[in-house]
């Protein structure tokens, strides 16, 4: 199931960057562009393929981000679960020592009086 899922986003995927390719080069004319104290005239197909870059780098960086704070939280889970295992054994080991003291009877010859 995991398989299919990757197979559908990698034909998304390439379907989603042919159609920004073939926007990109329809666009070619040189436009405007303002950077605050500097002005350029740059084809459209690299601003297109730029701002393309630049989000496709902000979802890179989140899904780092969102990676490491999700293998931190499977160790501190896993962390917690080994204690609790742990505190589980304990548990059942003093149950197991606590019926086995209860079910010894008392010894008859020490009850018996000379």
């Amino acid at each position: 199931m995991k398989e299919n899922k990757i197979q559908w986003q990698v034909i998304v995927g390439i379907i989603l960057a042919l159609i920004i390719a073939i926007f990109a080069v329809i666009n070619v004319d040189p436009v405007e562009v303002n950077f605050l104290f500097l002005q350029a005239d740059w084809p459209l197909i690299l601003i297109i393929l730029g701002s393309v870059l630049c989000g496709c780098l902000i979802i890179f960086f989140l899904n780092i981000t969102k990676s490491r704070s999700m293998k931190k939280k499977l160790k501190q889970l896993t962390t917690e679960k080994t204690e609790l295992e742990r505190q589980l054994a304990a548990a059942k080991a003093m149950k197991t020592h606590s019926s086995q003291v209860e079910k010894r009877e008392p010894d008859k010859n020490a009850n018996t009086t000379k």
